[in-house]
């Protein structure tokens, strides 16, 4: 499980809620970490923020779903970021789930999460 999400705060919330779950998770601050990081780690799920410094949620995402061994990794984005229509479509196609941060509780992800591991 890889948790990118560039404020500190949320990632430890994240990371702990994920964790309770008896989940081995890994965090990034950034795209070009997380991308790192996933060269060595192999990531099942990323939890992914989209507004971010160095590299925004939708670079990561394109980025890593140019690499043909990382295309079927299933991706949640939680994000307070309002969504154009061109941006849903992009997520439509390249992420599993999309949800408001601002609705996303700690156990509303843990819950997401295992859930979307499970199909």
């Amino acid at each position: 499980m890889l948790v990118v999400e560039d404020n500190p705060v949320i990632r430890q919330i994240y990371r702990r809620a994920l964790e309770q779950q008896q989940l081995t998770v890994v965090d990034a601050e950034n795209g070009t970490r997380a991308l790192t990081l996933m060269e060595r780690v192999r990531p099942g799920y990323v939890v992914l923020d989209l507004m971010m410094l160095d590299m925004d949620g939708f670079e990561f995402l394109k980025r890593m779903r140019r690499r043909p061994e990382w295309e079927s990794v299933p991706v949640a984005v939680l994000s307070a970021k309002p969504l154009s229509e061109q941006e849903r479509a992009f997520l439509a196609v390249n992420a599993q789930h999309y949800q408001r941060k601002s609705e996303a509780a700690c156990a509303e992800v843990a819950a997401l999460v295992g859930k979307a591991m499970a199909v």
